[in-house]
């Protein structure tokens, strides 16, 4: 794809994202501030891609079966970012680029993070964030390499190592935001919802050998799995699962003859329980960001609609690669079953 031009300030970029975390700003100025967001966003999309080949050169290296995927940050999560980080400004944001590999194993990610560490770049490692060994406190799990590129304007990817576990942890906690209304990710929702993710995390961990989150450590492996089990029984956790998913409908869009779907957009809409997706080939890029602009532009305000454009460069793994966008939790209902008849560990 060629190059976007960056059409805005720093400044103008930074007044926009201050505009839209505003309740209070005129729709007209709205309106003008998601223009600036996304062609600041749509500026990241060329190295993004650049970073990506060579991410999944790298991991194919580890592991032939992992899985590389790259996306555009939600406008939403954009916002809500900004809102929780008070002093954040728009054109310093890290992950508006990003990029994922999910391997098999914990220990593949770390020969993946060696690799990284090894290989030489022209373009700065601007911070590494092991949460494998110290997690979030939510339980979030991975690795998270930030690099600060060497171009102007200076701009930033992030590169994101996961498990596979990791990674049914992470999408999981988005179904559920999705089917609970609640940002889980964030930290907001019903506390006994956000204790039952604690504790997946650190019984996911203990399959993994690696460390359990700090409020567990206390705790025996034996009593940690009955806590777990308890509160999914409690909950509903996996009849939620089943009864909520199985609902949604899967509208795909098809590409135009002899075109290879490359990018990929999807609207979840949670008041229909439909899941539209429209794919594009790898040379429809500003067909893509433009439809993905609208869309963001007509929905801004409906809490029930989630929009994102992303690329897996093949669409049979598109639903691996973001289950959560699918609303596909068969791989964790399986782990949940597992742990409910103690075939886990």
């Amino acid at each position: 794809m060629n190059s976007v031009k960056l059409e805005y300030s720093k400044s103008k970029i930074d007044k926009a994202g201050d505009q839209l975390k505003d309740q209070a700003t005129t729709d007209a100025n709205r309106t003008k501030a998601l223009d600036i967001l996304s062609n600041w966003r749509d500026v990241h999309a060329t190295s993004l891609g650049t970073f990506a080949k060579i991410l999944k050169t790298r991991s194919r290296k580890i592991n032939n079966a992992a899985i590389v995927a790259q996306r555009l940050k939600r406008t939403p999560s954009i916002v809500l970012k900004l809102k929780n980080h008070k002093t954040m400004r728009l054109s310093a944001m890290q992950d508006i680029g990003g990029i994922r590999s999910i391997l098999e194993t914990t220990e593949m990610v770390y020969q993946l993070l060696n690799l990284y560490k090894k290989s030489k770049s022209k373009h700065d490692l601007f911070s590494m964030d092991d949460y494998i060994e110290s997690p979030k406190k939510d339980g979030y799990r991975g690795i998270h390499l930030v690099y600060k590129l060497k171009k102007t304007p200076s701009l930033f990817i992030e590169i994101q190592l996961r498990s596979q576990l990791q990674h049914i942890w992470a999408t999981g906690v988005e179904v559920f935001g999705t089917l609970k209304n609640s940002s889980f990710k964030s930290g907001h929702g019903s506390q006994k919802w956000l204790d039952f993710f604690q504790l997946l995390s650190s019984v996911f961990a203990l399959k993994e050998n690696h460390t359990v989150l700090n409020q567990h450590k206390s705790v025996s492996k034996a009593e940690l799995i009955k806590m777990l089990k308890n509160i999914i029984t409690e909950l509903q956790v996996v009849d939620n699962l089943n009864v909520y998913t199985a609902v949604y409908k899967i509208i795909s869009e098809k590409t135009e003859k002899g075109r290879q779907g490359h990018y990929s957009l999807i609207l979840l809409n949670s008041r229909e329980n439909t899941i539209s997706l429209k794919t594009y080939g790898s040379s429809q890029y500003e067909i893509a960001a433009k439809s993905y602009l609208k869309l963001e532009q007509e929905h801004f305000n409906d809490k029930q609609i989630n929009i994102v454009l992303v690329n897996t460069g093949d669409l049979k793994k598109l639903e691996e690669s973001y289950p959560n966008y699918f609303m596909d939790t068969k791989t964790l209902v399986r782990n949940l079953s597992m742990i409910m008849l103690d075939k886990f560990i």
